[in-house]
Parts: structure tokens; C-alpha cells; sequence
């Protein structure tokens, strides 16, 4: 098994996943009691199959750019590039993503990708990856851009973003978002202005403050077998 499949994940699975575990929390009074310091920008790069055109592109990230404005973050895509979906399975669009080197200016590394007539079909009969973030960084992933499921029906691709770019903030899978409200406070914290870089976060919990840091912890994958 290759080294980059070795990464965990976080996802959105199915219909019966969504009502359970796969939730990052329900919003509580909490987060106006976190001083979320001043103004920051995460720049995300964006790749994108043909079929996510670039105002589907606009309109998920503007979601995400109003979630995050409660935190002080102005999400932003220094540049977006045609990309070809790399296989028909989850861990094939998840390694191709996971495995590219963080270049600068971006902050984070994000797959729009389609759905065909294969994903439909698939997705009647077997449990559905609606996106996926690494869980080795925090800076990789991938979101299910279009409908063509009926797991969509529970989770828009516009949840599914907010969702998963939660997890690109560090937040782990959790009843509430208290916890995760805390840890954007301190990972904003972490920014360091002269590595021109919003962290990363390991799996520990640390934060990763340069890109070199963030693209270490996955050249071994870039290798190879």
C-alpha cells in the first residue's frame, strides 16, 4: 500500500453518517466568547474538474468566505487550475490531491470534482464520500462539487464544503463546535507573519506555522511506492 494512502482522512460518507459522527457540531452560543484576534487571510488554490465551472467555484467558496467571517478569516483563491479527476474511487481523487507539494502563495490545496453517471449508481447502493480532507496537515482535500445523489439530498455540496473546510481549520468530527471554536482562536494565534503562511495542523493537535513544515509531512508520499 502506498505511503500516501497510509494518511487518515476525515469524510462525509453517507446518508446514516450524516445524521451521526460525520457532523463537525452544531453552532452554540460559545463562539462570541472566543477573541478570535484580527483580520486573517487563508488563501486556498483550487483545482477543478471540467464540469465545476468557475462560478459553481465562486459561489462554494463565497459560502465558506461568510461561514468563516465570524472568526475574522477571508477565505480567498490566489488561482484555480483545470484538473482531471485521477480515478473513479475515493482513495484515488484523495492520493492525487494529498500527494501534491503546497506551493506559495496558497495556504491550502483544494479538488472541486464532478459526479458522472458512474456516482450516481454508485451512490444507491453503497456509502458515498461526499469530500475529504488529510488529517496528516490539514491543508489537502477534495469536495464533491455537483448533485447527481441522493446522499446530496442530505448534504448539499455547499454543506459539504463548509463542512470539510472546517476540517482544513484543524476541527475534528464533534457534537458541538465549542471545541472547534477554540482551536481556530488558537491556530489564528499561530500565525506567524513572517512565514507568509496560515498553519497547518497536525494530527496532535501542533500546528504546522510554515509551508515547508506542511509539505514535509507528506514528501515521503510524493515518492511513491
Amino acid at each position: 500500500m502506498r505511503r500516501a494512502r497510509s494518511l487518515a482522512v476525515l469524510v462525509v460518507v453517507s446518508t446514516l453518517a450524516l445524521a451521526g459522527c460525520s457532523s463537525v457540531g452544531h453552532h452554540t452560543a460559545g463562539r462570541d466568547a472566543y477573541d478570535y484576534g484580527p483580520q486573517a487571510t487563508l488563501r486556498v488554490c483550487v483545482l477543478h474538474t471540467d464540469d465545476v465551472g468557475a462560478d459553481r467555484v465562486q459561489a462554494l467558496i463565497g459560502a465558506v468566505d461568510r461561514e468563516f467571517a465570524a472568526y475574522g478569516i477571508r477565505v480567498v483563491v490566489p488561482w484555480t487550475r483545470a484538473w482531471k479527476r485521477a480515478g473513479f474511487s475515493h482513495e484515488a481523487l484523495f492520493d492525487d490531491v494529498a500527494q501534491r507539494t503546497l506551493e506559495a502563495p496558497c495556504d491550502r490545496l483544494v479538488a472541486f470534482v464532478d459526479r458522472n453517471a458512474g456516482d450516481f449508481l454508485w451512490g444507491l447502493v453503497m456509502p458515498e464520500v461526499l469530500g475529504a480532507v488529510d488529517q496528516a496537515t490539514h491543508t489537502r482535500g477534495y469536495v464533491v462539487a455537483t448533485r447527481a445523489s441522493l446522499n446530496q439530498l442530505f448534504s448539499s455540496p455547499t454543506a459539504t464544503s463548509v463542512h470539510e473546510f472546517y476540517h482544513l481549520l484543524g476541527c475534528p468530527h464533534a457534537a458541538t463546535m465549542t471545541g472547534c471554536y477554540a482551536r481556530i482562536a488558537r491556530l489564528k494565534r499561530a500565525i506567524l507573519p513572517e512565514a507568509d503562511f496560515f498553519p497547518g495542523v497536525a494530527p496532535d493537535g501542533s500546528f504546522l506555522r510554515t509551508r515547508e513544515a506542511v509539505n514535509d509531512r507528506v514528501r515521503p508520499g510524493l515518492a511513491g511506492p
